[in-house]
């Protein structure tokens, strides 16, 4: 969500269906990975510094902080090695692309006085978000006197209404090329104007010009008087390297796993922070490149949380298609390795449109040529948009398949809109959507062996854990400003662990431990431990810092109290983020072999969530407490409980019953992970247990319970 507007700044994961490409192999991250997110910058990359992250009980930290270029981060590398850390890796190439606009003919040039200003008109590329980095000026460094200070100025037009950014150089220089830093958004396709002035009433220069009118897309002011020259001038700009189409190219892929794959400290790729569904193919294809060359390290995407806007996260993108006698519709697709059965196809249609005399049959062929049929179910309307055809088919794992739609010719022979993506974009790589037999450059809505709203988060988070994720990562952070809490955390929750368990993929979320001013709070101790145990008792496999280090103030944003503060210092937060870690540590080794199995709540239930069931066999003596109960089997089947305070002000002590009786009832240690005692009574089925503000404990039943 923020993440996002710093990755500007810079210029820097339900339910599953199908992959169409295998997972890289994941190192180990032991006994649990934490992370760190806004890493040291280069200047505080030192042994002391990332002793500091392990001192806090963390173990990964994301190259970030500026910290993209490959001297950077093997800098980040070697202090990492030395200190038992690993990394994940960033390259600005992976984000961000640039385009320079320059004008370079030489030949004449004039001086900058305070009375004498020197303008440019230039225009910005075409596409979409562009940001001006930075411009280069020619001016000769002899004639700039010390304690001179010029100033680049960026206008919307030489009128100069509106300032877009500026930026100032003191002389003495070394160089006759100065580098004016203005990284500001501008408008695509359009004219702006820079100005050079001078605090000096002396003339500074030559600032060179060209001789004549050399730049089509402008022209010189001297004094705001427009001349038939143009300045020396390179204006540097960036995109996000997906946006128009885009994507990074194989030979910056190559060249980035190519210089990390053999450092024994690399953990994987940092690849794209927040992607809208019309770029997640795309991205895909970058995590297939990565995979290719370097097959032994982990590929990372970060979600948008679930209260971000629909239209961030590409959900309005679509168009769609009727479905008549004479034009069915149709889609190939490719199962996932180990699929052997298609229970139901979905797709998005207007019930509005479909009347019950009007048939649609969805059948499932080998391919388009239609030689075998699989399978088929025919409806006769529907009671919303989001059609559920049951097939019950079995099918080859890692195959090439193809349903098609078809209409009865009865009512007025027309249903639609059945929704697809807009030409030219796709939602999944191995596959293609047809009508009436002819194959278009676009995909269907549709869904395997599942029940969603499409344009939905959850559809969001869908189309990306379909992309086949080394790992489900997101992002929601959720103490505001004011005292309040997003109301949404864990209807959030709740959807990254439907689709993460559905399709095989753990899932991290990044904790808040930031503030940002008139957005959020910075969390006190209570909030961060009650974000990391309702997340591990939502059966999280991992856990980043948002941020390590303090930001600047970026994209308007004003960043404070992380967990180092901009001074280097440490704040509380940093013990206590050294005190929860420590405990996760000791239940790290048993969290990683658990699988989910269900979550309930008690007291007051928040938005999307489930109460805890009367004939669950672990229930408090009160209903009424807020409480969040993850239930989890590990590999031989043994249950365990872990018991999450949901209350981020007060202590309690909760009595349980448990029924039928078990033997037993032991927890894991915080301190040891071994099983301890609890104050269990094997005869009464009774227990008691005292949780801290937003504490959460795991619970362990005997074999065979």
């Amino acid at each position: 969500m923020r993440r996002s507007v710093m990755a500007v700044f810079v210029a820097v994961l339900c339910l599953v269906v199908f992959y169409s490409q295998a997972s890289a192999y994941v190192p180990t991250i032991t006994p649990f990975p934490i992370g760190v997110y806004w890493s040291p910058d280069s200047d505080h990359t030192t042994d002391a510094r990332y002793k500091e992250i392990k001192d806090m009980n963390a173990n990964v930290v994301f190259a970030s902080n500026g910290m993209d270029t490959f001297n950077e981060v093997d800098a980040a590398l070697t202090h990492a090695a030395n200190n038992g850390l690993v990394v994940i890796a960033y390259d600005q190439r992976m984000a961000w692309r640039t385009n320079v606009v320059s004008q370079t003919s030489t030949g004449a040039g004039l001086y900058v006085r305070n009375n004498n200003p020197l303008g440019q008109t230039f225009k910005t590329p075409s596409g979409t978000g562009w940001a001006l980095n930075t411009v280069e000026l020619c001016i000769d460094k002899r004639f700039w006197p010390s304690g001179t200070t010029l100033t680049l100025s960026i206008y919307d037009s030489p009128s100069k209404t509106t300032l877009i950014g500026n930026s100032s150089i003191t002389g003495p220089v070394s160089t006759d090329f100065p580098v004016f830093d203005i990284s500001k958004a501008i408008n695509s396709n359009s004219t702006y104007y820079m100005e050079l002035t001078s605090s000096s009433p002396n003339n500074v220069g030559w600032v060179t010009t060209s001789l004549g009118n050399a730049y089509a897309d402008g022209q010189l002011y001297e004094n705001g008087v427009a001349a038939a020259k143009d300045l020396y001038f390179k204006a540097s700009f960036s995109q996000l390297t997906y946006n128009d189409g885009g994507q990074p190219s194989n030979a910056d892929i190559d060249d980035i796993a190519n210089h990390y794959k053999t450092n024994a400290s690399l953990q994987g790729y940092n690849i794209f922070d927040e992607p809208s569904i019309g770029m997640m193919t795309r991205i895909q294809d970058t995590m297939t490149r990565f995979r290719q060359t370097d097959p032994n390290h982990m590929t990372f995407v970060n979600l948008s949380p679930s209260n971000a806007s629909p239209t961030a996260q590409g959900l309005t993108e679509q168009t769609g298609a009727y479905v008549t006698s004479a034009q069915p519709l149709g889609q190939t697709f490719k199962t996932k390795p180990s699929q052997t059965t298609i229970s139901t196809i979905q797709m998005w249609i207007d019930s509005t449109q479909w009347s019950t005399n009007e048939n649609l049959t969805l059948s499932l062929w080998d391919s388009p040529s239609k030689t075998s049929l699989v399978a088929q179910n025919t409806l006769n309307g529907a009671s919303n948009n989001w059609v559920v055809f049951t097939l019950n088919a079995s099918v080859s794992p890692n195959t090439s398949y193809y349903f098609e739609l078809t209409h009865n010719g009865g009512g007025n022979n027309s249903v639609g809109w059945v929704i697809r993506s807009l030409t030219g974009a796709d939602w999944i790589n191995d596959g293609t959507a047809y009508v009436a037999g002819t194959p278009v450059d676009a995909d269907f809505w549709f869904t395997i062996d599942q029940n969603i709203q499409g344009g939905t988060y959850e559809d969001y988070v869908y189309r990306w854990v379909s992309k086949s994720p080394d790992v489900l990562v997101y992002d929601h952070y959720p103490f505001l400003v004011g005292g309040g809490m997003t109301s949404d955390y864990f209807n959030n929750l709740e959807i990254i662990r439907r689709q993460a368990l559905a399709g095989g993929v753990d899932f991290w979320s990044f904790i808040q431990s930031i503030g940002i001013t008139d957005y959020l709070r910075v969390p006190n101790e209570t909030e961060m431990r009650y974000q990391i145990y309702t997340n591990l008792t939502y059966g999280a496999k991992g856990y980043i810092y948002f941020t390590y280090w303090t930001p600047s103030s970026a994209g308007g944003e004003n960043f404070h109290d992380g967990l180092i503060l901009p001074d280097g210092t440490k704040n509380a937060s940093y013990t206590w983020a050294q005190t929860l870690n420590a405990e996760v540590l000791q239940l790290g080794p048993k969290l990683m072999s658990l699988t989910s199995q269900a979550v309930y709540h008690t007291g007051t239930l928040p938005n999307n969530t489930n109460a805890l069931p009367v004939s669950f066999f672990m229930q408090p003596a009160n209903t009424a407490e807020p409480l969040v109960f993850g239930y989890f089997t590990d590999g031989s089947g043994r249950k365990y409980v872990m018991v999450t305070n949901r209350d981020i002000t007060n202590s309690r002590t909760v009595s349980f019953s448990l029924s039928p009786l078990p033997s037993a009832m032991k927890e894991i240690s915080k301190v040891t992970g071994a099983e301890v005692a609890t104050n269990y009574n094997s005869t009464t089925g009774q227990m008691s247990a005292t949780f801290a503000p937003g504490e959460g404990k795991l619970f362990v039943l005997p074999s065979g319970y």
